[in-house]
């Protein structure tokens, strides 16, 4: 293929995307107004109260509102990164034997952090997916686009991703162990 066929796939191709995104925003605009009554004889709270109902109501009962999502994929990519992790855990704990059977006990909570946060970091930072989703053919992408081609995750999306689901479970971790260590049993004081 040269270079200017190429270059002319590539233009109808996003010539394509924009035809469809055209018509999937006329196609909404178009269900909205013929779903909603006539609601400006209403006094103002309720009117409102009316209208912002009406837009819920329109992006949950819709297959195009709610995009749907396969779960089962999803849980299994989170089986293959959890199956992953314990993998390289593992690796980890024999390379830490030699500094003593203590080091691998104690640093637990500790290894599991570095090991998420390096996956995070080379999975989904960078590619916009986990290792099982991408073995799966999945990708995160920003759910609030309305767009018919789907957008990447923005970066404070990321972020904040990157802090709950490393960081979250670390501290949860933390706490748990910190609730066990402290914790009294059926003992009478």
């Amino acid at each position: 293929m040269t270079s200017a066929d190429f270059a002319a796939a590539q233009k109808r191709v996003l010539e394509r995307r924009q035809r469809l995104e055209l018509e999937a925003q006329t196609r909404l605009v178009e269900q909205q107004r013929a779903s909603h009554i006539n609601s400006a004889r209403l006094p103002d709270p309720l009117n409102r109260l009316t209208q912002s109902g009406f837009l819920i109501w329109d992006k949950v009962k819709g297959r195009d509102g709610t995009k749907p999502i396969f779960r089962v994929g999803q849980v299994d990519a989170e089986l293959l990164d959890e199956e992953l992790l314990g993998l390289l855990k593992c690796q980890v704990g024999e390379a830490l034997k030699y500094f003593g059977s203590h080091a691998r006990e104690e640093w637990s909570s500790e290894i599991q952090l570095a090991l998420r946060a390096i996956l995070f970091k080379l999975s989904i930072w960078d590619h916009n997916a986990s290792y099982g989703a991408s073995l799966q053919g999945l990708q995160y992408v920003d759910s609030r686009s309305t767009s018919a081609v789907p957008k990447p995750p923005t970066t404070w999306q990321k972020l904040l991703h990157g802090l709950f689901t490393v960081g979250g479970r670390y501290a949860w971790e933390k706490w748990e162990s910190w609730l066990i260590e402290h914790e009294n049993g059926y003992d009478e004081v």
